[in-house]
């Protein structure tokens, strides 16, 4: 698209947006204003009371500290999930530091406040949240620095030297004197050395840009009229106006700015600003003429046919910068959103009827209590002085010929009548706003024969549409007002910085995050008030104090650092912000070194177990010994009878084999006196044989000689 073409586009989408905004929503914010401010209705009768009453700021003021408490009663607004395993630490820390930004480094109570207060009161509350590049530079001179000053002072690598003069001080001057040293090889003699100084000057540049969060009044936010959201728009703007100062300070060219003509009457008065035209017109300075300054924000096509958002700065039909860009600024919240629609309804809205409402009762009520107390009287003409009547100083006289010369006019008292009207009109504001005496005190009266459960019902359900403002709130403009806080630090920030979380120093450096971190707001709601919080708390507390107990720190249940974290949400809870004073930060590191230190100590038992143990175990072992002794003494009484069986069995043994041998003896003294009487026979035999032998020798030699006795016969006897 070309220039022109898109300065008609932006044109066409501010006139657009004024239009609707002039025609539907702006009479219905200034009514409320003045409702909230308790200005005159315009109906005033002189004479007559003309009392406003307050039920538009009486309203908005119970609600607003309702929801200030939800937003404020936690150290941290809102908290970042991790989306994946081990991001528990980075959401931690991104937690802490986009908390940090929102409640230090911007007033996070205060635009809670206004941006809360405008909604109520104005529709629509709208923060804009941006990154203001702010790099301060301070120049500064120094003279006479030796090397080691100079080194010292540009460490810091924001320092830069700017210009440098090196001066030598001669030999001999006094500036000189002392500066000798002793140099290795020259035998110990003083050697004078030329003084060198340095004449700088140095430039410190400091980077304090940051997230800029600001509440954008109702009357310079503009948006397209289809709209239902800031996210789905496509256009939306703030229109503000600035001087021509302050166009160039913004880094726009002066002959750019000079040439901007400056706003009509028209444009004035929509700001509510009539009175500052002879200051935009007349002032003799021009770069403080007062300019209307549009910043869009505004889908554009491109060549591929789809559509980018554009940053477009606009003044006086001139485009000053146009820039492609994925951020809106714009956060807005609404305290009671109409589906499909962008503007709701404000809680002065449903409350701005009964205020008119009862302001008239109110005065009729007034009016009647005057002529109730001072009433109107009738006179007989002539029977009494006028003046006197006239007068209605207390105790004064009136001077009349006739008694019945005066004839007073009874006004009938309405307060009866009025009184239930009112109290029933109270019920109506507290059903249309949901805040009612039950947020701040109970009546004693409502107090009586009730139980304490009907109470704590009637006091949940007087809560309920707060709880649900606030809810819409947080799922809205909060939420997205921390999301876009997170994108811009991840976008701009370059620099890590330094910040201390948990009292340790952690080095945040926002280019290594994820920008798609899931929100969580901590608006505690649905908890109960912060009695029941505590209640529940100390409940809780006790279940895993027992569950440690029992199971210890290694069970599957609960480690040490949720109980730590169900501590500081009770300390929370009791309206201390910062627990970390009364209890230590935990790491999961620490829980799981401490949930090891007790499985190992759960292998060791207490010391009074393991006394019982020893004793049970000497116990035991004495036991043991003594069975052992029993076992010893049975075995050797055992080996003893054994022995003696043994010696026994030996004993008759050794007799029986003295038996044998006995046995043997008388056997072989049988066997010997047998082989001896066997000898003795044999002998004897022998003898007689040799007898019977010699015999027969004999016998035969007796033959022998015989026959030779007989063969010599014969022969002789032949």
């Amino acid at each position: 698209m070309t220039e022109e073409e898109i300065k008609n586009l932006v044109d066409e989408n501010i006139n657009s947006a004024l239009t609707h905004v002039n025609s539907e929503v702006n009479h219905e914010r200034e009514l409320a204003l003045a409702y909230y401010l308790r200005k005159p209705y315009g109906n005033e009768v002189v004479g007559k009371s003309s009392i406003v009453t307050g039920e538009v700021a009486e309203s908005i003021d119970g609600a607003l500290p309702q929801l200030m408490r939800v937003f404020t009663q936690s150290s941290d607004a809102v908290d970042f999930l991790p989306v994946g395993d081990g991001d528990t630490d980075v959401a931690d820390t991104i937690t802490q530091y986009v908390n940090h930004i929102f409640n230090k480094q911007n007033d996070g109570a205060s635009i809670f406040h206004s941006w809360f207060w405008d909604a109520l009161a104005q529709k629509v509350g709208v923060v804009k949240a941006t990154w203001d590049e702010n790099v301060k530079t301070s120049t500064e001179s120094y003279e006479g620095l030796s090397l080691d000053e100079l080194t010292q002072l540009t460490q810091d690598e924001n320092v830069e030297i700017t210009s440098q003069e090196v001066i030598e001080i001669p030999v001999g001057t006094m500036d000189n004197v002392g500066n000798m040293t002793n140099e290795v090889g020259s035998l110990h003699q003083d050697v004078i050395e030329p003084l060198v100084v340095y004449n700088v000057t140095l430039k410190t540049t400091v980077d304090a840009s940051k997230v800029k969060i600001v509440n954008v009044p109702p009357e310079e936010f503009m948006i397209d009229t289809r709209a239902t959201s800031v996210a789905d728009s496509s256009f939306v703007a703030q229109r503000s106006l600035v001087t021509k100062a302050d166009l160039v300070s913004m880094g726009y060219d002066r002959n750019v700015v000079d040439d901007l003509t400056v706003d009509d009457y028209d444009t004035l008065d929509e700001f509510g600003l009539r009175n500052e035209l002879s200051r935009a017109v007349d002032t003799p300075d021009k770069t403080q003429s007062l300019v209307a300054y549009y910043e869009c924000y505004v889908d554009i096509g491109n060549d591929k046919g789809e559509s980018e958002k554009h940053r477009i700065c606009y003044a006086s039909e001139t485009i000053l910068s146009d820039e492609v860009t994925d951020y809106v600024p714009f956060h807005s919240v609404c305290p009671f959103p109409i589906p499909h629609a962008f503007y709701g309804q404000s809680m002065a809205d449903r409350v701005m009827e009964l205020q008119f409402i009862k302001s008239t009762i109110t005065r009729q009520m007034l009016d009647n209590l005057y002529l109730t107390n001072n009433s109107r009287v009738g006179i007989v003409e002539g029977q009494c002085n006028i003046d006197d009547v006239l007068n209605s100083t207390a105790g004064g006289v009136i001077r009349m010929k006739n008694p019945n010369a005066i004839v007073p006019l009874t006004v009938q008292s309405s307060a009866n009548q009025s009184f239930p009207f009112l109290e029933y009109l109270d019920q109506v504001q507290a059903k249309r706003t949901g805040v009612s005496d039950m947020m701040n005190g109970l009546d004693p009266n409502t107090l009586q024969n009730v139980s304490a459960t009907a109470v704590s019902a009637m006091t949940t359900q007087s809560q309920g549409k707060i709880e649900l403002i606030a809810r819409t709130f947080a799922d809205t403009g909060v939420r997205s007002l921390f999301q876009g806080i997170l994108q811009l630090v991840c976008k701009y920030q370059k620099q890590p910085v330094i910040m201390k979380i948990d009292n340790k120093n952690v080095n945040i450096d926002p280019t290594e995050w994820d920008t798609q971190y899931h929100v969580t707001i901590n608006v505690g709601l649905g908890n109960g008030s912060k009695d029941e919080q505590v209640a529940m708390l100390s409940m809780l507390l006790a279940k895993q104090e027992m569950i440690l107990q029992q199971y210890g720190m290694n069970n599957p249940l609960v480690t040490i650092k949720q109980y730590r974290e169900t501590l500081g949400k009770m300390i929370n809870a009791s309206g201390f912000k910062d627990d970390i004073q009364f209890i230590k930060e935990i790491t999961a590191e620490e829980s799981q070194q401490l949930a090891q230190q007790s499985a190992e100590a759960e292998k060791s038992p207490p010391p009074e177990v393991a006394a019982a143990e020893a004793l049970a175990a000497a116990e035991i072992e004495k036991a043991k010994m003594q069975q052992q002794s029993d076992m010893a003494a049975q075995a050797l009484k055992m080996k003893e009878a054994q022995f003696k069986v043994e010696m026994e069995q030996q004993e008759l043994a050794l007799k029986q084999q003295k038996q044998q041998i006995d046995a043997a003896q008388s056997l072989l003294d049988i066997e010997t006196e047998r082989s001896k009487l066997e000898a003795d026979i044999r002998i004897r035999e022998l003898e007689l044989a040799l007898k019977n032998k010699e015999i027969n020798d004999r016998n035969e030699s007796e033959d022998i000689r015989t026959v030779v006795s007989a063969v010599e016969k014969m022969a002789k006897a032949s």
